[in-house]
């Protein structure tokens, strides 16, 4: 698999208003999008990605640290790749308005998020 950036790294928050109030604030980061229970935020050269756990389509208990999510260019080729190589599948892929994810776990159930933008824009 052929990783061509880090798309957005996920933060998980208790209290969504008072971390929106944190990075928008304080760190000055501009909002991108929001949706329930998922806020974004422009980083220069990724997205810091905000959730609770209400924000999560399907939380599991690796869905509580932080995620990484690595831009793929074909999604079915990518997931084929690292499950033929044992990674275990957290999630299938589900399609968003603007793009589809698959969740996989680490050796020691961290979450990494393959992610392929509709716009076949990375980073």
């Amino acid at each position: 698999m052929r990783v061509r950036a880090v798309d957005f790294v996920g933060v998980p928050v208790p209290d969504m208003a008072r971390a929106q109030e944190f990075y928008r604030d304080v760190l000055g980061l501009a909002p991108l999008s929001e949706h329930s229970g998922w806020s974004e935020y422009d980083a220069g050269n990724m997205t810091v990605s905000l959730f609770t756990e209400q924000g999560m389509r399907n939380p599991s208990p690796s869905m509580r640290n932080a995620l990484l999510a690595l831009a793929v260019e074909d999604m079915a080729t990518a997931l084929a790749e690292v499950t033929g190589k044992g990674a275990a599948i957290v999630q299938e892929t589900a399609e968003y308005t603007p793009c589809y994810m698959a969740i996989i776990a680490d050796p020691f159930g961290n979450s990494i998020i393959l992610h392929q933008r509709k716009d076949g824009t990375a980073g």
